[in-house]
């Protein structure tokens, strides 16, 4: 490459925290935030849907990977942000190892994970208060499963396989104050390892 772009993707389980990540990348380490989750928001979009749940989300995603490939949301990623010119760039709502193989063409590329346990992510997501998050217990086990990968095809949501490419690896099962640590430390050590990110 020419030019070194970082590419900092973040994989993690609903309502585990991956915000508070991207936003001490953005904040403390001067790094834009691309979702590609806003790629299926897009879609949703074009078909006018404008009332939708996060099943509704996950089968777009799944639809649009069964139709143009497992790598559609990263290659449309990078699209977008080769035409912004960003030299750091944190790259979220990473669900499938499709995605992650293409992110990896790039030779700077650093995949971070976060997870929790379902009752604190629970918790959370009902603190949130998103309007396509579920509202009950029942409802987010069936969406968590399916995000998690659990009966799910190759084309589908496998965030557990993600999770498993993953150089780095986050807890977070206390509060905002012990994950923000975690971040420090952990950032430390990625700097540290990584010289285009120094």
């Amino acid at each position: 490459m020419k030019k070194y772009i970082v590419y900092v993707g973040v994989v993690g389980q609903i309502a585990c925290g991956k915000g508070v990540l991207v936003d001490y990348l953005i904040k403390k380490l001067g790094f834009a935030s691309f979702s590609l989750s806003s790629i299926i928001h897009d879609e949703l979009r074009k078909k006018r849907i404008k009332e939708f749940t996060r099943k509704t989300l996950q089968d777009m995603g799944d639809e649009l990977r069964r139709s143009s490939g497992d790598e559609v949301l990263a290659r449309r990623a990078v699209e977008v942000l080769k035409g912004q010119k960003k030299d750091r760039v944190v790259i979220e709502g990473i669900r499938n190892p499709g995605e992650i193989e293409y992110l990896k063409k790039n030779p700077n590329f650093v995949l971070i994970g976060v997870k929790a346990n379902r009752e604190f992510r629970f918790k959370r997501l009902l603190q949130r208060s998103k309007p396509w998050d579920p509202k009950n217990w029942n409802d987010f086990v069936k969406v968590d499963r399916r995000d998690l990968g659990v009966d799910q095809k190759e084309s589908g949501q496998q965030v557990g396989k993600c999770l498993a490419y993953c150089g780095y690896v986050l807890t977070n099962n206390k509060d905002q104050k012990d994950f923000q640590r975690k971040i420090d430390l952990m950032m430390k050590q990625v700097f540290k390892l990584n010289r285009v990110l120094r």
